[in-house]
């Protein structure tokens, strides 16, 4: 009698505009980010699968919490991708409903909402940017409440979401800023590799071997030569190629621990 063949790999990415954006925007439909990566690889490995994003420009870690039971309970992914931590090592003098203003993709096409934005908001946006460069660059802004903050909401969300059949969950490694970025935030190196820190060490502290500190900066050295500038070239965000050497990396790691669930495992 034939074995029927295993259910679909279900696969949750969450996080920033680290997992929807991609430098440069625009590009032709091929320009995958890297969770349509993931689902990519699955499928050539002849996994069949169903990955799910949820994702938001500027997302904090906070909200982490108050969402998961609607996506994890009836969901309930086999893996979870999780990229957190960067909004919160973006040194902020200037409040967040500003920046979103100013930067805002819903802007209405009006006539004099047009004027206003290029005429009034965006120089005084410039102005105060670069004034908040400038207080980044003398004033020290490695805040270590703003890592324990990010770590004790994820903490507390792996937590819950392992009670919903153990998934493995990855948690990813954030890249330094590259020119651009560091440009505009001189003090951001310094604030990721502290929040680096406090998220493997969260990983090392649940100390289960389904959740995962997934690094980053190997695939930079391998792809990239090491150059934060060619696989990020707007200063924070994956090129295409990069999202595709993360989605790949990633379906590998997740393909290889489905192997060793019975409902997973293929012959």
């Amino acid at each position: 009698m034939p074995t029927s063949p295993p259910v679909p790999l279900r696969v949750l990415v969450k996080g920033s505009s680290l997992v929807n954006q991609i430098s440069w925007m625009g590009g032709p439909r091929t320009d995958f980010t890297f969770p349509r990566a993931i689902e990519e690889q699955l499928l050539s490995d002849g996994r069949t699968c169903d990955v799910q994003t949820i994702t938001a420009m500027a997302e904090k870690t906070g909200p982490i919490l108050k969402t998961w039971q609607q996506e994890i309970l009836g969901f309930s992914p086999d893996a979870i991708v999780l990229v957190y931590g960067y909004v919160e090592t973006i040194h902020r003098f200037l409040p967040r409903w500003l920046e979103r203003h100013a930067n805002s993709w819903r802007a209405k096409p009006r006539r004099l909402g047009s004027i206003y934005r290029k005429v009034i908001l965006r120089p005084v946006w410039k102005t105060l940017a670069e004034l908040q460069m400038r207080l980044d660059t003398t004033i020290p802004t490695i805040r270590r409440g703003r890592p324990r903050q990010v770590t004790a909401h994820l903490e507390e969300y792996i937590s819950q979401v392992q009670t919903v059949a153990s998934p493995l969950v990855l948690v990813l490694e954030l890249l330094p800023p590259s020119d651009r970025y560091r440009r505009w935030f001189p003090g951001m190196t310094a604030r990721i590799e502290a929040m680096n820190e406090a998220l493997a060490a969260t990983v090392a502290r649940v100390d289960k071997p389904n959740v995962r500190f997934f690094r980053i900066n190997p695939l930079v050295d391998e792809h990239c030569g090491g150059d934060l500038d060619v696989a990020t070239p707007d200063g924070s965000h994956f090129s295409p190629e990069m999202h595709r050497h993360i989605g790949a990396a990633l379906a590998k790691e997740i393909g290889d621990w489905a192997q060793t669930q019975p409902h997973l495992a293929r012959p």
